[in-house]
């Protein structure tokens, strides 16, 4: 594995694991399971994907990411909103709740890392990291990931 890949994936990892266990004791948070953060988070990261997609990222059925999507919705976690030009699709989003679930506690959390930093590197390194992770995310996202999730399923199936 490539040191870049590498140390992308352990920080995705850890920053992971900081906001679960800084939701741990929120009752909604103690009702979801493995999967069911699995598919908040390819929701949360893909924007608005399809049901169709996040079954496919996710190697899961359909039927199943249809079960966890209703008990996502029931739970006020994410919306399920119709596409205006085909109502046989709809597309998912994470809601606000969702999101100040993953942030519980996170302010916190970020000030004591940013202060860490700073006492371990210099400022202008701290900017050049920040502007990277920017630039990363954006390139990212321009990437058309969720696009080519889908057409790769098309070319599966």
């Amino acid at each position: 594995m490539a040191t870049f890949e590498k140390l992308m994936l352990d920080l995705s990892q850890q920053l992971h694991l900081h906001q679960v266990i800084s939701g741990n004791d929120d009752s909604e948070m103690e009702r979801l399971g493995a999967f069911d953060i699995c598919y908040l988070e390819a929701i949360n990261q893909l924007g608005k994907p399809t049901i169709g997609t996040v079954s496919h990222l996710l190697d899961q059925s359909t039927p199943n990411t249809n079960y966890h999507v209703k008990k996502l919705v029931s739970l006020g976690l994410i919306d399920r909103v119709m596409d205006k030009k085909d109502r046989r699709v709809a597309h998912l989003f994470v809601t606000d709740k969702y999101r100040s679930m993953m942030r519980a506690g996170g302010d916190d959390f970020w000030k004591r890392l940013q202060e860490d930093l700073g006492g371990k590197v210099s400022a202008d390194d701290i900017a050049t990291f920040q502007r990277v992770l920017k630039e990363t995310v954006t390139l990212l996202r321009r990437s058309g990931l969720d696009k080519r999730i889908e057409e790769n399923k098309k070319r599966k199936d």
